[in-house]
């Protein structure tokens, strides 16, 4: 009895030991990289200041929108991930971690941590500079933001938060799934381009709720979408469940409203789908380009 607590203990230490080391590998390799901070804070605050200056034109904001300014940087997690694994399989990288006796569970969960902590990051620095661009380039008339943000109540943020924890998960899963199938570096860069803009676009992120809601078809369509349930749990969280705070008409009979704008519907269908692009992403992941 004794050596089996033993064992465990030593198994335990000796995982805990490789996830760490494995961390710092990846931390060292990743950070060095300036396409990182280009990825992670250039291109969200980016796309940020062109949605707001996009947007500003129309001087109403309600919650929802704000909340959609604040989850486009988990979109970009994607390309990190997906180069930085496609340019490891074709590199010695890998090879020599595997050749350590790394297990492919522990560097996996590794790097799994390490992007999430990333989008993390991504998610809070864009808060900042959208708070800051509040106040100083544009003013909605329905309130500044901060007024706005504040009308959310503990369960809003709940909700919120976890929409965005899901929509960095999804993230970094694509970005592994598409490095994994596909091995040419080029080639997996451009599928993720193509992914990363149908997400957006057809998880209501870009365009008008409105727009595609008028669509019964583009709307059932939208569904295969994994960001349109993570996304949704935040646009319905953010308005507090109530459809009148996302649309300008909620009971036109021509709107299709997603999930019925019930929160419990896309808070369960995003953790399923988060939950298979996991094991998705684990299965397709390999130490190099030979299948």
């Amino acid at each position: 009895m004794q050596n089996n607590e033993k064992n465990i203990f030593t198994k335990t230490k000796n995982s805990l030991s490789d996830f760490k080391n494995n961390f710092i590998i990846i931390s060292l390799s990743i950070l060095k990289n300036f396409r990182t901070y280009v990825y992670v804070i250039l291109i969200p605050i980016a796309f940020l200041m062109i949605y707001v200056w996009y947007n500003s034109n129309t001087g109403v904001y309600r919650p929802p929108k704000i909340f959609l300014y604040l989850t486009l940087p988990t979109f970009a997690i994607i390309f990190l991930v997906n180069t930085s694994v496609s340019e490891w399989k074709n590199s010695v990288f890998l090879k020599r971690i595997h050749s350590a006796g790394i297990s492919r569970i522990n560097f996996f969960v590794s790097l799994y941590v390490f992007n999430f902590i990333l989008g993390i990051i991504s998610f809070f620095v864009s808060f900042l500079v959208l708070m800051l661009i509040s106040l100083i380039y544009f003013k909605p008339s329905t309130g500044p933001v901060s007024e706005l943000i504040g009308l959310w109540t503990f369960k809003d943020w709940m909700g919120i938060m976890y929409s965005l924890l899901l929509s960095i998960s999804i993230s970094i899963s694509l970005g592994v799934i598409i490095s994994g199938l596909i091995n040419s570096v080029a080639l997996s860069q451009s599928i993720t381009l193509v992914v990363v803009l149908f997400s957006v676009v057809f998880s209501d992120c870009l365009l008008p709720l409105e727009l595609l809601s008028k669509s019964k078809a583009l709307t059932y369509m939208s569904y295969i979408v994994p960001h349109k349930h993570s996304v949704w749990t935040g646009i319905i969280a953010a308005a507090s469940e109530i459809p009148k705070l996302a649309y300008e008409n909620p009971n036109s009979p021509s709107l299709v409203i997603s999930f019925g704008f019930k929160l419990w519907i896309p808070c369960l269908t995003a953790f399923l789908y988060s939950t298979l692009l996991i094991i998705g992403g684990y299965y397709s992941f390999s130490w190099n380009n030979k299948k």
